[in-house]
């Protein structure tokens, strides 16, 4: 589909209606985002609603890497489709190079990427070890790392439950990370101090600054 195409915005401007109205969706720090240029946008990943609800609080048309299962989902399956060639579906268990050099040519175009680098959702809520795939991403991209947290979304719906209930959700955005190269340790780091980020948000609260 177009990039700004009109079924696009018609699914977007749905679903942002009923995030605002059963999540109370929020988000604070938007100030810390790049204002333009690529950025990689790594995020907790608790629940089926994470990759629908984050996109709604960007102030740019984010492109992002999740599991291919997504598109099989009806109603998850066509907001999937309607971002395009920016939604970018993974095999789990495997290295899939054809979504890699599609999530680069994404960042080339000077898109903020969504990566959950944990592989898949924490049936626990709790942050699990991040891969190394989004740091590489971020290296070879000449992007920074952006930590992202979410909270609320396992309340709303966790892993079992198909019907969502309502819940506060709120993204918390923090410092951008420079990703110094594309060597075992700099990945080690960068994708480490990511996710001690993320897990500080989720512990002790928001940054302050709210979304422009």
């Amino acid at each position: 589909m177009p990039l700004n195409g009109p079924v696009y915005r018609s699914v977007r401007f749905a679903v942002w209606v009923l995030a605002r109205a059963m999540f109370r969706l929020s988000a604070v720090g938007g100030d810390r985002l790049p204002r333009s240029g690529p950025a990689v946008l790594v995020a907790n990943h608790a629940s089926w609603l994470d990759p629908i609800l984050l996109p709604l609080v960007l102030p740019r048309k984010p492109g992002f890497l999740a599991m291919e299962e997504l598109w099989r989902m009806p109603a998850v399956g066509f907001v999937m489709r309607s971002y395009g060639r920016l939604a970018i579906p993974v095999r789990r268990g495997t290295v899939d190079t054809a979504a890699l050099r599609r999530a680069l040519d994404v960042l080339a175009d000077g898109a903020l990427l969504i990566v959950f680098p944990e592989g898949g959702i924490s049936p626990s809520g709790r942050l699990r070890p991040f891969h190394r795939g989004a740091a590489l991403l971020a290296a070879r991209a000449g992007a920074p790392l952006v930590p992202v947290a979410i909270t609320g979304t396992r309340e709303a719906l966790p892993l079992g439950r198909i019907v969502p209930r309502p819940r506060r959700v709120t993204v918390s955005i923090g410092e951008p990370i420079a990703v110094a190269g594309s060597s075992h340790d700099e990945l080690a780091r960068a994708s480490a101090q990511a996710a001690a980020e993320i897990r500080a948000m989720l512990e002790d609260g928001a940054p302050h600054a709210r979304l422009r």
